[in-house]
């Protein structure tokens, strides 16, 4: 007999949370689970052909999932107005939930986790919190330890890093690393003609930063450290994969003024965003991942699995990935001289390099398989049914 599970997801663009769950459903045991999408009307991570998955837009639009990152907590009036709104979308995702009818209730994003996960404990169903946040504003916070005392939800945590803050809550914490269906990474050539298409010469070192152009992914440092390595490497280019998401959309201008300011914008090509991501990485010869509070760091495991080393900062989840010194580079957060050290380094010893992608592949097929990762939820779900 197959069990429905009702995942539930507020985003409208797609990012990281949503590529993991869209990968999360197709690789599910699905003669012994049914999932079941409730999403935004006009979510451009809903795949246009679904297959036999079940995509339902049911989850009310609104401009409470306006708010930027670590936007819950606030003044009094701030509250008031969200848990307003917050009560209307739970009565409305109520309805949804009592016409699917699903044994559990999985939710994929922060908001929902508190929203839907009221509309579900209200008819009495068990929730699965998929924790793929670090939230680090203190209000933020407490919303959500007010929320999981109410709830109790069983939570999924992507890494150490998230998991520690559900410290001293009721909850059932479940550790499972994020995955990715390895298949699509594999190491190779990039695709003839790719890297004309994107007016690079033949030869010149590519670096490569994949992600949300938003503050907290540390565009700007990296910026900076940029400015540094194009001195010593000055045929370096820097790739910048990513459009600007959960933030004002004057950002990307700000960035690319930055560049300007520092002279390197000849050295940046901006590509927005791309769904070749994976030929991207094949281009590259390097990662670079300069996030502030990183809750995981998805992209690295698919550079790795494309045999890239990486460069990141040593924060969140990241080091629980990226082996330093081994499967590549760790640095400070904030600091672009450091960062700029790394680069260099690694752009600069083709050696070191190459040894770095070889230990970060084999890391990606040994650990990093989204199909462990269906394993261990199929695993959690059946332990709630039990």
């Amino acid at each position: 007999m197959t069990t429905t599970v009702a995942y539930v997801d507020h985003a409208d663009q797609i990012g990281g949370a949503e590529k993991s769950l869209l990968e999360l459903v197709a690789h599910l045991d699905r003669e012994r689970f049914e999932p079941v999408v409730l999403h935004q009307p006009g979510a451009q991570w809903v795949p246009e052909a679904a297959g036999d998955l079940q995509y339902i837009p049911g989850v009310p639009p609104s401009d409470l999932y306006d708010d930027k990152r670590g936007s819950l907590g606030g003044g009094l009036a701030g509250n008031l107005r969200r848990g307003v709104k917050a009560l209307g979308i739970a009565r409305r995702l109520g309805r949804q939930l009592r016409a699917i009818a699903p044994s559990i209730v999985h939710t994929n994003s922060t908001k929902m986790h508190l929203i839907a996960g009221a509309a579900a404990r209200l008819q009495r169903l068990p929730v699965v919190w998929h924790m793929r946040d670090l939230l680090t504003e203190p209000g933020a916070h407490a919303w959500l330890a007010r929320a999981a005392r109410r709830l109790g939800p069983d939570v999924i945590a992507i890494s150490e890093a998230v998991a520690g803050q559900f410290d001293g809550l009721p909850c059932t914490v479940h550790l499972v690393p994020n995955g990715i269906p390895l298949d699509r990474f594999e190491p190779g050539p990039p695709p003839p003609g790719l890297r004309e298409e994107l007016g690079l010469l033949l030869g010149a070192p590519l670096a490569c930063v994949v992600g949300r152009l938003t503050p907290w992914k540390g565009h700007q440092a990296l910026l900076r450290a940029w400015a540094q390595v194009v001195q010593r490497i000055p045929e370096a280019r820097l790739l910048v994969v990513g459009e600007v998401a959960f933030w004002d959309s004057s950002y990307e201008q700000e960035l690319r003024d930055l560049a300007a300011a520092l002279r390197v914008e000849g050295h940046v090509v901006w590509l927005g965003f791309r769904d070749d991501v994976a030929d991207l990485l094949r281009l590259s010869d390097l990662l670079v991942l300069p996030s502030v509070d990183e809750p995981f760091g998805r992209v690295i495991i698919e550079a790795m699995a494309t045999s890239l080393p990486v460069v990141a900062t040593a924060s969140g989840g990241v080091p629980e990935i990226v082996l330093d010194g081994e499967t590549g580079l760790l640095v400070p957060t904030h600091e672009h001289e450091p960062l700029a050290e790394a680069i260099a380094t690694i752009l600069g010893d083709r050696e070191l390099a190459g040894r770095m992608a070889k230990a970060g592949h084999e890391r990606a097929m040994a650990h990093f398989d989204v199909r462990r990762v269906a394993r261990q939820v199929g695993e959690i779900y059946e332990s709630l049914l039990d």
